[in-house]
């Protein structure tokens, strides 16, 4: 999204998150027959001691030979669907600038925008673009600690944009399959629709993963937080089918960050008829010798490394 030196050609990329409890970093390199991931770390610190870690983290792994790829997290940006305005095109960024002013919780003059075009028309019939905001501020801070740690920066993107790098990988899709993306955290879920590596739908959910982990056969309450995440999932499918004209939703793939989830995908499966499965992330990589597993935290960080392997 917010690209500083556009799409970077290389051997290697490394994704960068940053959050309230630490710092995420992968690194994906070049195989002759896969892609590799390289390192895979989340380090825990506050806010305050991030500088300190990126730099100790640029050192250990050269970040300043490698294009570096931020991505912002939920809570760091927001995304909005939205009209395409019928302007020329280098007046297209102040307009956009002006018709999401009062749809953002902070001030249009601190906010810094890209947008995504989509490839469907809305109820207006009018084309659509998703436009993506964050505060000056968040993306100056993050930029100033990888100025500092020396990083060589590439790109600063955002979590969904990361979310498909990784389904486009798992699931090489056919010219018009219809994917449905289930991206989870904590405290919140995106809902995005996938057609050609191109981002067709976002929504959020307040259903994440501190309501669902506790789900079981057992327990008829969490059943219920399943039934609400279905029927909210259900009713973007049926939107996307009715606005876009294209084929129906033939899967649907969840992203499980900050924590492991089980049992989601089966009991997603059984209410809406379809394949659900969860991303494995060494289906799509091979894993370096050194690392013994992936901590969640650092999965949109692997997202935003694959952005230099689209």
């Amino acid at each position: 999204m917010f690209s500083l030196k556009g799409k970077s050609k290389s051997d290697a990329a490394a994704g960068i998150t940053f959050s309230n409890d630490g710092i995420a970093l992968a690194i994906i390199k070049r195989g002759s027959l896969s892609l590799i991931l390289d390192a895979c770390q989340f380090v825990p610190c506050q806010p305050k001691d991030q500088k300190t870690q990126l730099a100790q983290l640029a050192k250990q792994y050269q970040l300043n030979l490698i294009p570096c790829n931020c991505v912002l997290l939920p809570g760091e940006f927001e995304l909005l669907q939205v009209d395409a305005p019928e302007v020329p095109s280098q007046e297209l960024s102040a307009a956009l600038r002006w018709q999401i002013k009062d749809l953002l919780d902070f001030h249009i003059d601190d906010a810094v925008i890209d947008h995504i075009a989509l490839p469907m028309e809305g109820s207006s019939g009018k084309k659509q673009l998703l436009v993506a905001a964050s505060r000056e501020s968040v993306i100056r801070e993050h930029v100033e600690h990888m100025q500092s740690a020396s990083c060589n920066i590439n790109s600063v993107d955002i979590a969904n944009q990361a979310a498909r790098n990784i389904l486009n990988k798992q699931i090489p899709t056919s010219a018009h399959e219809s994917i449905g993306l289930l991206n989870l955290w904590n405290d919140v879920a995106k809902i995005s629709i996938i057609l050609n590596q191109d981002i067709y739908i976002n929504r959020s959910s307040n259903i994440g993963l501190e309501s669902l982990q506790f789900v079981s056969d057992e327990d008829t309450n969490s059943q219920l937080i399943v039934d609400s995440l279905a029927l909210e999932l259900q009713r973007t499918f049926d939107y996307y089918e009715s606005h876009s004209r294209q084929s129906p939703i033939s899967q649907l793939v969840i992203i499980s960050n900050e924590q492991p989830l089980e049992k989601l995908a089966v009991l997603l499966q059984q209410r809406l008829g379809i394949d659900c499965i969860g991303i494995n992330i060494p289906d799509i990589l091979t894993l370096n010798e050194n690392i013994a597993n992936i901590d969640h935290k650092c999965i949109t960080a692997i997202g935003g490394a694959l952005r230099g392997f689209s």
